[in-house]
């Protein structure tokens, strides 16, 4: 039997805890936690990642019927004013309306909720808070973590393994002086916001691709200015009343803004983006929480003799641009079950730790590129091209290579961090793409020629669709990137229309020639896929420990866990008591709903929701 203790009951102690049990039906789990009330709650929007990893959880039925479909990211880019009353304030791009991958918009309460109850009868729960963790040296001795209790007494509890998802506490990173400074900050403001006047959003005037597959209120919608960028995330309430996280995240040095609270951001709404200010006014906020300066990274993640580990914001913390924080716990949590299905079958080396943490280190790399976006967040064409390429990296490289699995392979982890390299500040290329291109491109303020430069390519750059993890190419997939991505060069140079233009033209042969060079790679690699997909090592101890490969998401007669069964028996047992008629009262004055007939779902969303700031 495999000791597992998790210091932390918030979002990725939860989610750790969940996989652990489908995976290990063997593991005791004992989940430590102070049950601190009051905690911040953010990470509402999912992407594809996302939602497949909380399908293998068991939580489709739930994402389904408590939830709301969330049909991509939708972007809009502030234009100068027009002439005219009908013309438009922004540029839209959203995504195409074809078949996809789900997504999903999280009511977080009613979805931590759920989580609770799965997680009850597969978890042992000691609440207290964690003091501090005697490691061993010896192998196969244990970790013995030091509680102290809610009472004043003092637990020590063995584990093989210890998991610190203890948020922004940071547990183990405090303990072992693993801090470090990221070289970017952050600021964030939201609130929750019910009962507002739909029609303000809905209102808009855009310029816009028509499209009638989808109804456009649900998405995740990002909005853009000088050093910010704003989200609106549509949510399921209890009462069916429309509700939406609004939020606003910025760089401080750029935005020239130290301390965001909602009257100074009314105030930036009416100079910026009026409409929306007048949506938040119109309606009820029920909460608000912010966060000065939050990021922060740590020296090291994961212990090469896979003793502990740092989960999701334990270790370090995401800007929730492209909901990439629950995403990359969705990466997490099967590097760590992976690292320890090797541990103990004696296989796990320091080289395979490492590679994986440099998979994740490629992800602050990232992180340090969206941070040089909040300098031309204000620049639509800019902007609107950035997110073009990035989507099509991310569906691409990203997706391909989690839905295989092979990024639990220690040689495709390298091969990520090699194509995702760290820079020093001040010494990052520029984060937009065809800089010099775009530049170009950039210098003009008319309304209508900033609408004809920032086309909406999605539908031809980006490959929605992934069915099934065994028979995605990922060597033709990036083929194709490189091909696309010289596609929307020359798009770009059309767009400039060079040919009229003799001071574009030394431009225009540069351009071409790079062009030519990603066309090259794309025929390469289309004719040997092999030069890319080499990276994937075949020594067992860089392979990954799920066979095949992809099994660690949805992997075939694995022990689902207790949790499951309780929620079917518990809907058979709601199914049974409405067949039953209804309790009446004394005096005839009709039916009252006796206990039986609460809906399947009401004990988990009468619970009161433990809070996380996952990200």
């Amino acid at each position: 039997m495999t000791r597992i203790a998790i210091i932390g009951r918030g979002l990725a102690g939860k989610m750790a805890a969940l996989y652990l049990a489908r995976d290990m039906a063997d593991a005791s789990i004992t989940m430590i936690d102070p049950e601190a009330e009051g905690l911040p709650v953010v990470g509402e929007s999912t992407v594809e990642v996302t939602a497949q990893f909380m399908k293998a959880l068991g939580l489709g039925e739930h994402l389904e019927e408590d939830h709301l479909h969330k049909y991509g990211l939708t972007y809009y880019f502030r234009l100068p004013p027009g002439e005219g009353p009908d013309a438009p304030d922004y540029i839209q791009h959203e995504a195409p309306g074809i078949i996809r991958l789900p997504s999903y918009n999280l009511n977080r309460h009613s979805f931590d909720a759920e989580l609770d109850a799965r997680i009850d009868p597969l978890v042992t729960r000691v609440t207290g808070r964690v003091t501090g963790v005697d490691l061993s040296d010896q192998p196969g001795a244990p970790q013995q973590v030091n509680v102290q209790l809610a009472d004043g007494s003092s637990r020590q509890i063995d584990a093989d393994h210890v998991i610190d998802c203890s948020g922004r506490m940071r547990v183990l990173t405090k303990q072992f002086g693993l801090h470090q400074d990221p070289p970017y900050q952050r600021c964030s403001y939201w609130f929750r916001l019910q009962g507002f006047d739909r029609r303000l959003l809905d209102g808009l005037r855009l310029a816009k691709l028509k499209q009638h597959c989808f109804e456009s209120y649900y998405v995740t919608h990002h909005f853009y200015g000088e050093g910010y960028w704003i989200w609106i995330i549509p949510m399921r309430s209890d009462t069916g009343e429309d509700m939406v996280s609004f939020g606003i995240t910025y760089r401080p040095e750029v935005m020239g803004e130290k301390r965001m609270g909602f009257e100074r951001l009314c105030e930036v709404l009416e100079r910026d983006h009026p409409q929306l200010k007048a949506l938040i006014l119109s309606g009820r906020k029920l909460d608000d929480s912010r966060y000065f300066n939050y990021m922060y990274e740590a020296s090291s993640y994961y212990d090469r003799k896979g003793r502990w580990f740092l989960l999701g914001d334990a270790g370090f913390t995401f800007d929730p641009a492209n909901s990439a924080g629950i995403a990359y716990l969705a990466h997490q949590i099967p590097q760590i079950t992976g690292m320890i299905r090797k541990a103990r079958g004696g296989t796990l080396t320091p080289c395979y730790v490492e590679a994986l943490e440099g998979h994740l280190r490629a992800q602050l790399a990232l992180q340090d590129q969206w941070s040089n976006w909040y300098g031309v967040m204000n620049d639509p064409v800019k902007m609107a091209w950035t997110l073009i390429v990035a989507n099509m990296g991310y569906f691409h490289l990203v997706v391909p290579n989690y839905m295989s699995g092979a990024f639990l392979n220690a040689g495709v982890a390298r091969q990520v961090a090699m194509l995702l390299p760290r820079y020093r500040r001040g010494l990052q290329p520029p984060v937009y793409p065809f800089p010099k291109l775009l530049d170009a491109l950039a210098m003009t303020k008319d309304p209508q020629e900033l609408i004809r430069r920032t086309p909406a390519l999605y539908e031809t750059t980006v490959p929605f669709s992934y069915y099934r993890p065994d028979d995605i190419p990922r060597g033709r997939l990036i083929s194709r990137y490189f091909r696309k991505r010289a596609h929307l060069r020359m798009k770009a140079l059309a767009l400039l229309d060079p040919l009229g233009k003799p001071r574009h033209w030394p431009l225009a042969i540069g351009q071409t020639l790079l062009a030519g060079g990603d066309l090259l790679r794309s025929s390469l690699i289309g004719l040997v896929p092999w030069t890319y997909e080499r990276a994937a090592s075949r020594k067992p101890a860089d392979q990954s420990p799920f066979s095949p490969a992809h099994a660690f998401l949805f992997a075939p007669n694995k022990h689902i866990g207790m949790a499951q069964s309780r929620l079917v028996q518990r809907r058979q047992a709601a199914e049974r008591a409405r067949q039953l008629p209804p309790v009446m009262t004394a005096d005839d004055a009709g039916p009252v709903q006796s206990p039986a007939h609460t809906p399947a779902h009401a004990p988990d969303l009468m619970r009161k929701p433990t809070a996380d700031a996952a990200a």
